[in-house]
């Protein structure tokens, strides 16, 4: 067969020992994507020989080459088809660190670390054009309809179909070879954390087909009252005149709030605002109220249409540009407030979920930075000595001692550390203290800035200049940052890179995963280990996150409930 010019000659394995970096691709049948699939093909490729492995003999040769480097273009599909098939997860090679390589993720990465974000496509097909200008023919008629092969020996499969099966491995060990050169001119020593995603993918694709219990009885019930609640809603905004969801609503919006006197801004067109951070401050208007509670239970009602059945599966994003994952289908990571809302997700009858998250987090991880690059950090002093950092800047803040501070002073302490750390100027960060009921001045803000530089005055150095870019501790690169990206990744990623090593921890120690919420996680336990498995699950995160925070204390809470309640 012919590949990018070059001749390749399809052989099938008898027993050989391979070179020291084997491509791997599978192909199998189609399932359900929260289902693994059945072994069909195994093809191989080590920068010279063309290998089909046939399906009996796929555990002896893993078992032949166990201390080999293996590259695959979707490691966590095919680890799984893998394990299914022969009883090995590939454990050893997963853990090496340097020894399981995923093409996607290694692409994603260099993309983070030579432009400044992470691709959306990211495909074996998009990857190959992009690095080799190969077009990967995806033809369907082949693609799925592997399956009617299950049980025909390797050797008598269609050529056709071995054809494209050695395509896909042949682009797979070209696309690692290429993407190694590229990551090696960025002139890092690391794999850009390369094995801590990999660890994170496994585990995010076990939870994406695990799933999390699903009440759709009381997801009906609530529906229905919000619907009752939309419909009074909508009643009182009619009266005004305003009829939302009609064509020519905004003109009537329009005039309503002309005729309310009310002063909200206006947009570039000319029309009055209907976000909500504008309206806020005017919520005391019978109108204003209607329509911010229209806005906001409609919302809701969206996100509940969307889920039926007794389980339901988000899908997990492994990367964004900070380093943390992002969810959809449902989005659990974004969840309203709601108690009725969050309270539908559940466990198994007999099973409880234990809930269990990281507590500050991303102070740790930001004093654990600082503390590495600089060499000292009086947040990390403060972390260690069991200190309440928002009591101790409350107490520099408004000069009290740190346990007369009182609740709405340590309130207002929690919006300047979670605020400045991430560059928030002076106005940004107005706005953003009114998200914890704090509505100040030009000058108290400033105030506020000052006196946090004096209780943290490591800060200083680590909040000065914009270098364009930024490394976090565990080596991945991001390009071509603002100043607040760069003042936000450093933290934010290394609290999420922990928080993945935890979670195959946790998969590895035999814990169902079945959801992740940035700090948070949650498992399924029997409800009569439900103790014992939490104080587990506690110490493995907190072992896990002290592998990239090896110098500042780390602390974990935890709820145990049959329905998700945090």
């Amino acid at each position: 067969m012919i590949f990018n010019g070059e001749e390749y000659t399809i052989q099938f394995w008898q027993g050989e020992s391979l070179g020291s970096i084997l491509a791997i691709d599978t192909e199998t049948t189609i399932k359900p994507f929260t289902e693994t699939p059945d072994l069909v093909t195994f093809q191989v490729f080590d920068g010279e020989s063309l290998y089909y492995v046939d399906r009996s003999l796929v555990g002896d040769f893993l078992k032949k080459h166990v201390t080999r480097t293996l590259v695959f273009a979707n490691a966590p599909f095919d680890v799984d088809v893998i394990e299914k098939h022969t009883g090995n997860s590939l454990k050893e090679q997963i853990e090496h660190g340097n020894r399981l390589f995923d093409v996607n993720i290694m692409y994603r990465l260099w993309k983070l670390a030579s432009v400044g974000n992470v691709p959306h496509r990211y495909s074996l097909a998009h990857i190959s054009h992009e690095l080799l200008g190969i077009h990967l023919d995806k033809e369907e008629d082949i693609r799925c309809n592997f399956a009617e092969f299950k049980d025909t020996p390797t050797q008598e499969i269609p050529r056709v179909f071995l054809e494209y099966g050695a395509k896909d491995v042949l682009s797979t060990y070209y696309c690692f070879i290429n993407l190694r050169l590229e990551i090696s001119k960025l002139n890092t020593n690391t794999n850009l954390s390369h094995h801590i995603q990999l660890l994170g993918a496994l585990s995010l694709n076990r939870m994406y087909k695990n799933g999390i219990g699903f009440d759709e009885e009381k997801a009906t019930q609530l529906l229905n009252k919000l619907n009752s609640e939309l419909e009074v809603c909508h009643a009182q905004m009619s009266a005004y005149g305003f009829v939302k969801g009609i064509k020519g609503n905004q003109a009537a919006y329009n005039y309503v709030i002309e005729f309310s006197g009310l002063n909200i801004p206006k947009t570039a067109q000319g029309d009055y605002s209907m976000k909500e951070s504008d309206l806020e401050k005017y919520k005391d208007n019978p109108f204003i109220k209607s329509f911010l509670d229209y806005k906001r239970t409609e919302k809701t009602t969206f996100f509940i249409r969307k889920l039926t059945g007794s389980r339901v599966h988000p899908r997990y994003d492994l990367l964004k540009n900070t380093g943390r994952t992002g969810c959809s289908s449902p989005n659990i990571q974004q969840l309203p407030r709601d108690g009725d809302i969050r309270s539908m997700f559940k466990a198994e009858e007999g099973n409880t979920l234990l809930i269990t998250d990281y507590s500050a987090i991303e102070l740790c991880t930001l004093a654990q930075h600082v503390y590495t690059t600089y060499g000292s950090s009086v947040m990390r002093n403060k972390i260690n000595e069991g200190a309440d950092l928002h009591k101790y800047y409350a107490s520099v803040l408004f000069g009290t001692e740190e346990n007369k501070v009182e609740k709405w002073q340590r309130q207002a302490a929690k919006a300047a550390n979670f605020g400045f750390p991430g560059g928030l100027g002076i106005e940004t960060f107005i706005e953003f203290a009114k998200g914890y009921d704090l509505r100040i001045s030009v000058d108290d803000a400033q105030r506020m800035k000052d006196t946090w530089f004096e209780a943290f005055p490591e800060m200083k150095e680590y909040m000065q200049g914009e270098e364009g870019s930024v490394t976090t501790l565990t080596g991945r690169i991001r390009a071509d940052t603002t100043y607040c990206a760069e003042k936000n990744t450093p933290f934010q990623g290394l609290a999420a890179d922990g928080a993945k090593i935890a979670l195959y921890n946790l998969m590895d120690a035999g814990f169902k995963l079945v959801g992740f919420v940035h700090d948070e996680i949650i498992t399924e336990v029997p409800e009569n280990t439900a103790e014992e498995m939490c104080r587990l699950q506690e110490q493995i995160m907190v072992d896990s996150m002290s592998l990239v925070v090896p110098d500042v204390t780390v602390s974990v809470e935890s709820t145990i409930s049959p329905r998700y309640c945090k």
